[in-house]
């Protein structure tokens, strides 16, 4: 497992190394730190796609252009959101620190939250 302060070439999922794959292998697999996974790539990275594409689907309403494209627009971040999820469990369940069991609470209001937003 990396430690909090120290950068990968796949922490930037657009970086030619390893690029996506890298990016969602790497977070699966526990080699993210749970600080960094949690607290950037779940509550930063993911609070603002979720955000952003709640405005867009506002907006697509708003232009009363089809509702269905707006639910679309939407539910664009679940699987994502879904595998940060995830990700953070499998991280937080091999990292065995002491406050494992707060983060996976934290993650589970989190995405709980990110599916009614």
């Amino acid at each position: 497992m990396s430690s909090a302060g120290q950068f990968h070439p796949s922490d930037n999922p657009m970086s030619g190394q390893g690029g996506l794959s890298a990016f969602f292998s790497r977070r699966w697999n526990g080699e993210v730190a749970l600080g960094k996974l949690f607290w950037w790539d779940m509550v930063v990275v993911g609070s603002i796609i979720n955000v952003a594409t709640t405005i867009v689907a506002l907006l697509i309403l708003a232009a009363k252009m089809s509702a269905l494209l707006a639910v679309a627009v939407y539910l664009i971040p679940l699987p994502y959101n879904l595998f940060l999820y995830g990700s953070v469990l499998r991280t937080a369940d091999m990292a065995g620190i002491p406050n494992a069991g707060a983060i996976k609470i934290s993650a589970t209001l989190w995405i709980i939250l990110a599916s009614l937003l």
